[in-house]
């Protein structure tokens, strides 16, 4: 479970919540026109900008907020196993990556070790590998993408929430008393628009572009380790090799 993100979302729904019974948040906020225009105009309009695969996916990345990343921003546990693998390989032949532990990096120890078996070119190893990483790194970047644009649309669509609202407001220019409410009601749509983007898919976006780092920076971990023991390096080496991935922690 990710720490973080599950406190900001519950610190969110706290202050939302303690804003309402407080009245720091006035009822006028909580209204139809502000969700038709905001929410509905966002999710209208991505439907057209996204083809519905990636739309999808993109709406189910959500639940990555939630993955534990220990691993991830931990990856000591992965360099023991590769420096590990490294000895195994060392004393017993290529033969023992087929050994290699298939929780390690959700499997992508074993699919990289398995290959390094099966083909024995580290070249051609290292082509494959990175041509993958680099693949699942784009699609998931459209995924960030898909976020930062809603991010951009919001508070366009609450300008709009508002510019309705005005010129309801001034087909009643008539009837005073209606025009506080109406204003007020008129100006919830920016207040929308502006806080979907700023809570929700900004963080959403900055959180999930941040766990595809981490991810990439493992698997280039497990990589380099892999194609170290194809060259024949012996453990010390390979681990010392693969301790610049741990730089960011110094």
């Amino acid at each position: 479970m990710d720490t973080s993100s599950l406190i900001g979302s519950v610190s969110l729904l706290v202050l939302v919540v303690l804003g309402v019974v407080t009245k720091q948040i006035p009822a006028t906020v909580i209204n139809f026109h502000s969700v038709f225009v905001v929410m509905g105009g966002v999710l209208v309009t991505m439907l057209i900008n996204t083809p519905m695969k990636l739309f999808m996916r993109s709406l189910g990345a959500a639940k990555w907020l939630f993955a534990g990343t220990r691993e991830l921003e931990n990856p000591e546990t992965i360099i023991t196993a590769v420096v590990q693998l490294a000895e195994q390989a060392r004393s017993r032949g290529m033969m023992v990556m087929k050994d290699a532990d298939p929780n390690i990096g959700e499997g992508f120890l074993k699919r990289v070790a398995t290959a390094a078996m099966e083909y024995n070119d580290s070249k051609f190893v290292k082509e494959v590998i990175e041509d993958e990483i680099n693949k699942e790194m784009d699609a998931k970047g459209e995924i960030v993408n898909f976020y930062r644009t809603m991010g951009l649309l919001a508070p366009m669509f609450g300008l709009i929430g508002t510019l309705l609202g005005i010129i309801n407001v001034l087909k009643e220019l008539s009837n005073p008393q209606t025009i506080g409410p109406s204003m007020a009601l008129a100006i919830s749509s920016a207040l929308y628009g502006i806080g979907f983007a700023n809570m929700i898919c900004i963080p959403v976006a900055g959180k999930l572009r941040a766990k595809i780092w981490l991810e990439t920076n493992v698997k280039g971990l497990i990589l380099t380790g892999i194609l170290e023991i194809m060259k024949g390096s012996v453990p010390l080496v390979v681990e010392r090799r693969l301790q610049v991935y741990l730089a960011d922690k110094k």
